[in-house]
């Protein structure tokens, strides 16, 4: 059975993901919750939530990462899967600097752990 056959089968990535732990707000049309990432990659993201949102819904999404860093706000997201407490989203479009954050924060994630 291919992707194409089920929709919320997870599609391979084009860039490594980087696991980490952080506190995220996530807020859709008519949902909005706390959850925490799981994965991330400048693309997108992997969510564990008690809130679960559609596959296609359109989200935005608050990555609180630790010690003094800033949030990163990613302003268009679209949820890509969707399992149980978990979702994949794609990231579309960032607020302001948050892609720049977001690339450095992963360097210097993937830096620290080839070390």
């Amino acid at each position: 059975m291919s992707s194409e056959d089920n929709p919320n089968e997870q599609q391979p990535r084009g860039r490594p993901r980087v696991p980490v732990d952080y506190p995220v707000k996530v807020r859709g049309d008519k949902d909005s919750g706390d959850g925490t990432v799981m994965n991330l990659t400048v693309a997108g993201g992997e969510i564990e939530s008690h809130v679960q949102f559609p596959v296609g819904a359109c989200v935005s999404v608050h990555v609180q990462p630790p010690g003094a860093r800033p949030s990163i706000t990613i302003a268009l997201a679209i949820v890509r899967w969707q399992q149980h407490d978990r979702f994949g989203l794609e990231f579309v479009r960032f607020e302001g600097d948050a892609k720049a954050q977001l690339e450095d924060m992963l360097n210097q994630r993937e830096n620290s752990a080839s070390e």
